[in-house]
């Protein structure tokens, strides 16, 4: 089986952190949000130190420490979070990767950029405010 839209394991500890963290009022570490999400602690900490050097969280060490957002929930959308990992989305985006393509006009038509532009506008309008948790 196969996904049109791939979201890599990073974007996915990434997105469900940030949501996480924004939830809560105080300091997540790595451990609590490892424990929480049953994401790998070692895969964990190394997106949530990407997420600390593009400005997204702030870390604290210690036996105190852990991490708290840089911004309020509703200020980050899942777009910008998902092309810190991603890059940035193409629309008029050509899948053979070719210059000078024989045919007058694209095999796949606008489907390719409409779901581009679709998926864009979704994660665009969805913010890590609009993510509910089970209680």
């Amino acid at each position: 089986m196969s996904k049109l839209i791939n979201i890599s394991e990073a974007t996915t500890i990434a997105i469900h952190s940030l949501a996480l963290i924004g939830r809560e009022k105080r300091q997540l570490n790595a451990s609590e949000i490892s424990r929480i999400t049953k994401f790998s602690k070692n895969h964990l900490a190394k997106v949530l130190q990407t997420l600390v050097k593009q400005g997204y969280l702030k870390s604290m060490r210690g036996p105190k420490g852990g991490f708290t957002l840089s911004y309020k929930p509703e200020d980050v959308t899942l777009l910008e979070i998902f092309e810190i990992f991603e890059g940035k989305i193409t629309v008029d985006y050509c899948s053979g990767h070719v210059d000078d393509c024989p045919f007058e006009n694209c095999i796949y038509g606008d489907i390719l950029d409409d779901i581009s532009t679709d998926f864009q506008k979704k994660f665009g309008n969805r913010r890590l405010s609009d993510v509910r948790m089970k209680h």
